[in-house]
């Protein structure tokens, strides 16, 4: 946005820029209607004392007129209408501007009694307008120019018509009232250029911070974003959550044969596939772990997910490994070990944040992804009862490491 052009270039954001300055404008011009109004009812209270009584009748009436243009001025800063039309401004300040000149045309009529010349009165009620009218066109620049150069060009008008008046007082009056003029519009255009600039400021500061937003609720649960965001401590107990370690089958004897970059694109072509498979299934990916996906049902993020959907996820993994694998002319294989039990999950540290699970749980999937065939799973007994129904299953006593002997679930679903 060009400072002289006053405007953005897109529409939307126009809009939005009016509606939110004219809103923080608001304050400003009722305060100064208040002000103006205290200003002329302390003059029809004081005028009686000075004014003969037709004066002070035509004072009021022109007063009483102004003041209640102005109150029509204050309740309208107070709707949407006057927030989402600017171009009320022109007539808002047509009618003013007739106020304030039948005003200043009984002020005139009374100079024997003031002791202003008539022209001095008149320049003195348009300057003060003219000011007003500099915070009361709130964003519309083009309107004001427009509004004040009218203006301006009837008080010379009428100034070069009056009779009595020198030449020399003409100039200096005229002079005058053009120093408010211009003070009026430098001080009305460079308030809205600096609105602009303030407000580009924050719609690009909001941009980035909901960038950044995305980033951490794409890094972490929104609840756990918001309750870091607040200061507090994140730690939560879960008494029901299905670990899935997924672990790909001698992975090191294959890196030995691919190149670093071509390694680098398998795993992310394997952990690509996992994260499809864990977000069709409603899991929760924890993180990956060298060659190895640890993932969750049930946890944080997946509290609609249970053993059901830990075991689907598993098999559909499964299956992707094996469609890469035919496609790559690779043997991608996975164990898959599954345990169900109580975790402990929260976020630890102050930088690369993740939302993380510890506990047995977690030890014990692990330890069963070993006791599982190339391209099958092996479940915990808690995990077996609640998916019998889903997989055939050769139950065995194993010796897990760290665990002791265990029954573990076994399902094969290894491809031809």
């Amino acid at each position: 946005m060009a400072a002289s052009q006053q405007r953005f270039a897109d529409p939307a954001t126009e809009r939005a820029f009016l509606r939110a300055e004219r809103s923080e404008r608001g304050g400003a011009i009722r305060a100064l209607i208040v002000l103006a109004a205290l200003t002329l009812i302390s003059y029809i209270l004081i005028n009686p004392m000075h004014l003969p009584r037709d004066g002070v009748v035509a004072y009021s009436a022109a007063a009483g007129t102004l003041i209640l243009l102005m109150a029509g001025f204050f309740a309208l800063t107070r709707t949407d209408i006057y927030l989402d039309r600017p171009w009320l401004d022109l007539p808002v300040f047509v009618l003013l501007a007739a106020a304030m000149t039948w005003l200043a045309l009984v002020l005139a009529g009374l100079a024997a009694y003031t002791g202003f010349p008539a022209h001095v009165m008149a320049m003195v009620q348009m300057a003060i307008l003219v000011v007003f009218a500099s915070v009361g066109f709130a964003g519309t620049f083009r309107l004001f120019l427009l509004w004040s150069f009218a203006l301006f060009a009837l008080f010379a008008a009428w100034l070069f018509t009056r009779d009595n008046v020198s030449e020399i007082s003409r100039v200096y009056t005229l002079t005058n009232f053009s120093t408010f003029f211009v003070f009026a519009l430098y001080f009305n255009w460079d308030t809205e250029r600096r609105a602009r600039k303030v407000f580009a400021a924050n719609q690009a500061l909001e941009a980035e911070r909901a960038k950044t937003e995305a980033l951490l609720y794409n890094v972490l649960p929104q609840e756990v974003a918001a309750r870091l965001k607040a200061g507090e401590a994140v730690a939560d107990a879960f008494s029901d959550v299905t670990v899935v370690f997924v672990d790909l089958v001698d992975f090191s004897r294959l890196a030995k044969r691919l190149s670093p970059g071509h390694l680098v694109e398998l795993l992310n072509g394997v952990f690509s596939a996992a994260d499809r498979c864990a977000e069709r299934h409603g899991l929760e990916k924890v993180k990956t772990i060298g060659d190895a996906y640890l993932a969750v049902a049930g946890g944080m993020a997946s509290r609609d997910a249970g053993s059901r959907a830990a075991i689907a996820f598993s098999a559909d993994l499964i299956e992707e490994l094996g469609g890469m694998a035919n496609e790559r002319g690779l043997p991608l294989q996975a164990r898959i070990g599954v345990h169900t039990g109580p975790v402990v999950g929260g976020v630890i540290g102050s930088h690369r944040l993740a939302y993380d699970y510890w506990g047995d749980t977690m030890n014990i999937a692990s330890r069963l992804q070993g006791a599982a065939p190339p391209n099958g799973i092996a479940v915990s007994e808690a995990t077996y009862f609640q998916t019998q129904a889903l997989l055939a299953y050769e139950a065995r006593a194993l010796v897990l490491k760290g665990i002791g002997e265990t029954d573990v679930y076994v399902a094969s679903l290894s491809r031809a």
